[in-house]
């Protein structure tokens, strides 16, 4: 089993447009061309969410969540006067799951999309509602055709972790995504940026443990097919995605 790697790293795509990699999640910046606004997507964990921040220079600041977990969030509490936008669930909740950060000014609802005109850029946040977690949203840059998927798309060496998903959903939420939006690049939330084959992975990879789910022998072969992934004990592999199949199958009779 491989351990993730939490190296810090910048891509530079123009310079407004720079994603940061390794901190906890892949965090995306968009800063105006006079440098006193930014567009956050994601603001990563501990450590790296200090770096991030040690990046940005603006005043004016929104940030995007694309889900509450922490590794996505927690750096919400080093911006004091941004605006936040995130998906709905309930305080107890996003205090839980991102360790008391700051909390979002707007919580859009399953379904909803808003778009934020920033300099020459469409930016669309469409809220997916509960797939990877109880509320995900993803960001599509429509000029620059880069979708940020947070956790919905894994890199390829990854198992998805699972903490307060549906797969049934997910599958859902990736076969909508693939006809949505034009996609050039795909930004996951861990691991190498890409492009939209990533979405099929993620597909192949559920769909192969739908297929397999209660099957010893199918489930073992699985296992062996992936043991090259990275797995985050307890929250991922798998056995995991098995287990939560079998229950949402038994909760759809």
């Amino acid at each position: 089993m491989k351990k993730a790697k939490r190296i810090f790293g910048t891509i530079e795509f123009d310079e407004n447009f720079k994603v940061y990699t390794g901190g906890g999640c892949n965090s995306a910046v968009l800063t105006s061309h006079n440098g006193k606004n930014a567009l956050i997507v994601d603001t990563m964990l501990f450590k790296g969410a200090k770096k991030l921040k040690s990046k940005i220079r603006a005043r004016d600041i929104t940030i995007i969540n694309t889900h509450s977990h922490i590794d996505h969030s927690h750096g919400n509490k080093l911006y004091p006067g941004a605006y936040v936008i995130a998906g709905k669930i309930p305080r107890w909740h996003w205090d839980f799951d991102t360790g008391f950060s700051r909390r979002p000014d707007k919580m859009l609802k399953p379904g909803e999309e808003i778009t934020i005109k920033a300099g020459n850029e469409k930016v669309h946040v469409l809220d997916i509602g509960r797939a990877h977690s109880r509320n995900d949203c993803v960001v599509y840059f429509e000029n620059r055709k880069l979708l940020m998927a947070g956790d919905l798309v894994w890199a390829k060496d990854m198992h998805p972790v699972l903490m307060g998903s549906n797969i049934n959903a997910w599958l859902w939420a990736l076969k909508m995504l693939e006809n949505k939006y034009e996609i050039n690049t795909l930004v996951p939330g861990h691991g190498i940026v890409t492009d939209k084959s990533a979405i099929f992975e993620v597909k192949k990879y559920f769909n192969s443990i739908v297929e397999a789910a209660g099957d010893r022998k199918k489930l073992k072969k699985l296992r062996s097919n992936y043991k090259g992934y990275i797995r985050y004990p307890i929250i991922s592999g798998i056995d995991k995605a098995a287990a939560l199949i079998r229950k949402e199958k038994k909760l759809s009779y």
